[in-house]
């Protein structure tokens, strides 16, 4: 503890974080119990559970969870551990089950977590008060966020759910279908994935396929260098904006920026494609004919959204892209990525897969790049933080000093 406390000392607001942060195995078990199982972490997406009894098994650290659509038809989290001797019960990743067995020793538990049945106990042995232990889950319009804690502060989720749920409610999730799920592992500690996820700043030398649809300037991410041309963006920008916001308007769908703050952990933004495009593909033709359900024509519109510390998605008119970060070791981060249409659509007629997915995977893989050649870089004795950009990484800073207060609040 007194070392993690000289290690917030050396800390610089606007600077980058001391190495240690990034490559210490002791920081990252702070981490982990300070961050990781304390506050909300994005798991999922409603639409993986469209039927009763389906699963997904998420590892946290040292702690397996069960997703499982339950018996009253919503979404539950339960620890993966049988309440007899704790072996695991869901053994594969994901799955659909009439109730959760354990395979040792065949415990049953409904699908409401309650232990159902037990032999050869005894007569003195009741399954009441014996049911999986629960996990705090939320959905936020259906995205899913559990919270390890013991005492969660649900306060901080009813806050997120009421600033968000409008902007997300519109997309409706509970009616698309995922089609595609990849996942990365990156060398590379968390902190350097989320902090390269939160700047534009490399985007003009790293992302060209997501630079035919994604705006380069503004909301967040800088502007030209040169006064001049800065002003003549921002104008067109402004003037692109107050153009479309009759039409978000008429469409029902929620568009007024909801920045970070010193307080708040989540960002929504409505984000205007860039040269005419529709989706996020390399040509900016929809990468999906059949459009989401609240859409009746196509429209140019991204609603990109984070949560710090783990998720950020992309809302477009035919499909949405939902990104989580679970953080493996000091170095290695699991980045897991979703692809989502509606649940009607078919694949060869409606979309074709590998258009589909073409632009965000060819980004993770250039994300994937970058957090490993810094995390190299770091371990370096020559590596000293250095100075972030107010104009281009305020949104990095605004990460960092969350995450630094997280620390704090623990010592």
């Amino acid at each position: 503890m007194e070392h993690i406390t000289e290690l917030l000392r050396q800390y610089r607001q606007g600077h980058g974080l001391p190495a240690e942060f990034y490559t210490s195995k002791e920081v990252f078990r702070y981490d982990i119990e300070q961050v990781f199982k304390k506050t909300w972490i994005y798991v999922g997406v409603v639409s993986e559970f469209k039927k009763k009894g389906e699963f997904r098994v998420v590892q946290v650290d040292n702690n397996s969870i069960i997703l499982v659509r339950g018996e009253q038809d919503e979404v539950r989290a339960f620890h993966n551990s049988c309440r007899h001797r704790g072996a695991q019960i869901c053994v594969t990743d994901k799955g659909r089950v009439p109730n959760l067995v354990c395979p040792y020793h065949q415990w049953t538990y409904n699908l409401n977590g309650d232990l159902i049945y037990a032999g050869r106990m005894g007569e003195n042995f009741s399954c009441k008060g014996n049911g999986l232990k629960p996990v705090a889950i939320a959905s936020v319009a259906g995205l899913l966020f559990i919270n390890l804690a013991d005492d969660p502060c649900y306060a901080d989720m009813d806050k997120m759910k009421a600033d968000l749920e409008p902007y997300v409610r519109f997309y409706q999730l509970d009616k698309l279908k995922v089609v595609k799920e990849i996942d990365l592992i990156e060398k590379a500690n968390w902190k350097l994935v989320v902090e390269n996820n939160r700047e534009c700043y490399h985007c003009g030398a790293n992302h060209p396929e997501l630079l035919n649809s994604w705006p380069p300037y503004g909301a967040g991410f800088g502007w030209p260098d040169d006064p001049r041309e800065a002003a003549a963006v921002a104008r067109q920008i402004d003037e692109a904006y107050a153009k479309k916001r009759p039409q978000w308007d008429r469409l029902g769908m929620t568009h007024e920026p909801l920045d970070l703050t010193a307080d708040r952990w989540y960002r929504a933004m409505m984000m205007i494609l860039e040269k005419g495009a529709l989706s996020q593909t390399v040509n900016g033709e929809l990468a999906c004919r059949k459009l989401l359900p609240g859409f009746s024509e196509p429209d140019n519109s991204d609603l990109s959204m984070w949560t710090h510390f783990n998720s950020w998605h992309h809302f477009l008119c035919d499909h949405v892209v939902t990104t989580m970060a679970i953080p493996l070791s000091e170095d290695r981060t699991l980045v897991r990525t979703r692809w989502l249409v509606h649940e009607d659509a078919q694949e060869g007629t409606d979309y074709d897969l590998e258009t589909l997915i073409h632009v965000w995977v060819q980004t993770n893989d250039q994300d994937k790049w970058l957090a490993e050649i810094s995390q190299a870089g770091i371990r370096s004795d020559a590596y000293r933080p250095g100075p972030y950009s107010e104009e281009t990484e305020g949104l990095v800073m605004n990460f960092i000093d969350w995450y630094v207060k997280q620390l704090q609040s623990g010592r």
